[in-house]
């Protein structure tokens, strides 16, 4: 008997034999970089993942954790990858307690589809008779990842998604109130919980959040909820050129109002997104969309007093949709980038981070470096973060332009380092990822990380090669 023939055996008195796959259109769906595993896991459970872990050490495996798989594009190229555990049959809310704003979730059930139990997508509150839930206020998980339709709570906890409401919401960290995970040594560990106590030691509530599946995986999480805004809105505006833009999101940051979220859009971005009836936006145009949520008199007030901005910083075109329209908007936003991988499979994703201050500066440096290679690209820059995303629109199999991204990529990384930030490849074909720092340039606390990782995973059971400095 084969070594793998006889794990395989080991991994079906786990799971079951129906709950593992091997064959070959499966293995390439569960490809990371090109690199398939030679098994595919389904546990149904804690334990089971427990087990399959244990025996990964044991056999000294390597393993990929997966949820949907929207966010795998993320990271190096791993140095080795044996199993991948599909979290898909961890499905089910544990325990929702909307009476005192927390739900406990299986990581693997997607965002989208807690959200639609909680009350939030389009406005409307779906009735559920399971005997977990206590309380009956309409509420919502207050982040908005990108990939909503696909992305699972494990996947976003992993990876630190938050979105353009972190403006207001803020990010994982502030949400996520405990997780039970299985650490590298099969161990199940519990750490946070409806009341968070302060520990000695690592947080590991925090140190899971953000750490791309290299230190264990996420099986469950207490989340902390908000109740549904009274009244919500989108203000969405057009103008011909990115400096009107920012002259309206600079008036508006002088003021004290509150939105949710404030996002800068060039045309391609834009236009997939644009309202029925919006003004539509010329090539080197750009629009600005700010969410609206809040109590009515405050969301009236702030709508009034936006339009009044925007038309004083010379918007061509104006437009406010609310509530079923306002979370159509915003659903498309998130689901953007899997929109344009359909329509460019070789996409090119950059993430840009640098002091809030200096986002006009970098936008236009962007724009201008990918304009002078002749690159076709969308722009979406969370004004109030310090954040903006690049997608350039790359045909399936061309590799006429790998030299011209790559110089963008190294001219904006240069940029972002000299004022204090970083660029990190969202997502990129291998052969670009070999060519550039995935995660940008390290920084001192690099050794830190490396000794976590050291001590926690130190047979490296865990996406060896995948996270921060090859970690």
């Amino acid at each position: 008997m084969t070594t793998n023939a006889h794990r395989l055996e080991s991994l079906q008195g786990i799971v079951g034999p129906e709950y593992i796959r091997g064959d070959l259109e499966t293995l390439s769906a569960y490809a990371v970089d090109g690199m398939k595993p030679w098994a595919v896991v389904f546990p149904g459970d804690i334990e089971q993942v427990s087990e399959v872990v244990q025996l990964a050490g044991k056999e000294k495996l390597a393993l990929i954790p997966w949820g949907s798989g929207s966010k795998i594009a993320m990271g190096n190229p791993p140095r080795r990858i044996d199993l991948a555990i599909c979290t898909s049959r961890l499905n089910r809310v544990i325990d929702m307690d909307t009476a005192n704003l927390t739900v406990t979730v299986q990581a693997g059930m997607r965002f989208k589809d807690i959200q639609s139990i909680l009350g939030t997508l389009e406005g409307k509150s779906i009735p559920h008779k399971d005997p977990a839930d206590r309380g009956e206020k309409d509420c919502f998980i207050p982040l908005s990842p990108p990939c909503i339709d696909s992305a699972t709570l494990g996947g976003i906890i992993a990876t630190n998604s938050s979105g353009p409401t972190r403006l207001l919401y803020g990010l994982p960290r502030d949400i996520v109130l405990g997780v039970r995970y299985v650490a590298p040594n099969g161990e199940i560990i519990r750490m946070g919980g409806k009341t968070v106590k302060n520990v000695s030691g690592y947080d590991m509530c925090k140190l899971m959040i953000g750490s791309q599946g290299s230190l264990g995986i996420v099986c469950e999480v207490i989340l902390r909820l908000l109740p549904l805004p009274e009244r919500s809105g989108t203000f969405v505006s057009t103008f011909a050129s990115l400096s009107q833009a920012s002259s309206f999101v600079d008036l508006l940051f002088q003021t004290s109002l509150l939105p949710a979220s404030v996002e800068i859009l060039n045309s391609r971005a834009y236009e997939p997104l644009r309202p029925d009836g919006a003004a539509e936006l010329k090539a080197r145009g750009y629009a600005a969309a700010v969410a609206l949520e809040g109590v009515q008199e405050a969301v009236d007030r702030m709508s009034s007093e936006i339009r009044e901005m925007a038309l004083e910083s010379g918007s061509k075109g104006n437009s406010y949709i609310q509530e079923d329209q306002h979370g159509v908007f915003w659903e498309g936003y998130s689901n953007l980038v899997p929109g344009l991988s359909d329509s460019y499979p070789d996409l090119v994703s950059f993430k840009l981070n640098y002091p809030i201050s200096r986002y006009l500066e970098v936008i236009e440096l962007a724009d201008s470096l990918i304009s002078d290679r002749q690159l076709d690209h969308a722009l979406l820059a969370h004004a109030g973060s310090g954040i903006t995303m690049i997608h350039i629109l790359v045909d399936q199999g061309n590799t006429s332009d790998l030299d011209r991204i790559i110089s963008v990529a190294e001219r904006l990384l240069d940029r972002c380092r000299a004022i204090g930030g970083n660029l990190v490849i969202d997502r990129a074909k291998p052969e670009i990822k070999r060519r550039l720092p995935v995660w940008g340039l390290s920084r001192e606390d690099l050794m830190v990380m490396k000794r976590i990782k050291n001590q926690m995973d130190p047979l490296e059971v865990f996406c060896p090669g995948r996270f921060v400095g090859g970690i």
